[in-house]
C-alpha cells in the first residue's frame, strides 16, 4: 500500500494480467461450477480427471479484468489439480 493524497492505495494494479478466459469444470447436476477458476483449459481437464464423475465437462467464462484474488486462487487450484493427476497417472 502506498499512501496517495492522504489516502491508502494499492501498490500494485488490481489487474495483475489480463485474462480472455478462465476455465471451471461443471456437472448438469449443480448449478454451478465444482472446481475452478483455471487459467487454462489444461488444468480443468485435470481436474475432471480427479473429479471422475461422468457427465462433467470444461466450461468458460470470459473476464474482461481479474483481481488478485482471483488471479491467486487460479494458479493456486491448477497446481494442486495437476498434483492430484500425476498421483492418478502413476499410481
Amino acid at each position: 500500500m502506498e499512501i496517495q493524497n492522504g489516502a491508502l492505495a494499492p501498490a500494485l494494479p488490481a489487474c495483475p494480467e489480463k485474462v480472455i478466459r478462465l476455465y471451471y469444470v461443471t456437472h448438469p447436476r449443480v448449478p454451478k461450477p465444482l472446481l475452478g477458476p483455471f487459467l487454462n483449459p489444461g488444468d480443468a481437464e485435470c481436474g475432471l480427471m480427479v473429479m471422475r464423475s461422468e457427465g462433467a465437462s470444461v466450461s468458460s467464462k470470459s473476464v474482461d479484468a481479474l483481481d488478485q484474488l482471483t488471479h491467486w486462487q487460479a494458479i493456486n487450484n491448477g497446481e494442486i489439480v495437476r498434483l492430484f493427476a500425476e498421483g492418478i497417472r502413476h499410481g
